[in-house]
């Protein structure tokens, strides 16, 4: 069950790192002169908690430790808002392959994946922990 665990903190640290520039945008738009209502401010800061969270789990998931889970716990609703799943590298496939609709194909996949994820997860939080 630790490799398991061991396998989403490098899924969650890979995730971490695609997301970097996206995450350090959201992070520079915060110190500008900019105006925004308060549902850009609130998405704003909750994807910047994804991403930071991202981090945190992959760490705490390596060790392992249950925080690491809980982490993920409440990472699911922001990661499927944002589009952010565990497996969602796979997407960059549709650069390659000239096959229309491909994201569309693969959206219910990594839904299906994520939900895979967190079963596994809860199991594992009540096997070991």
């Amino acid at each position: 069950m630790k490799w398991a665990l061991r396998v989403f903190a490098f899924l969650d640290f890979f995730s971490f790192v695609l997301m970097f520039e996206q995450g350090f945008d959201q992070l520079q738009s915060f110190f500008q002169n900019q105006t925004f209502t308060i549902n850009e401010i609130f998405a704003r800061f909750l994807f910047l908690l994804l991403w930071l969270s991202l981090l945190f789990s992959a760490i705490f998931l390596a060790i392992p430790k249950k925080a690491g889970i809980i982490i993920y716990f409440f990472q699911v609703l922001p990661r499927i808002i944002f589009l952010v799943f565990s497996v969602g590298f796979i997407s960059y496939i549709s650069h390659y392959v000239a096959i229309n609709n491909l994201d569309q194909i693969l959206i219910p996949i990594f839904i299906f994946i994520e939900m895979l994820r967190l079963y596994f997860s809860y199991n594992i939080k009540k096997e070991l922990f």
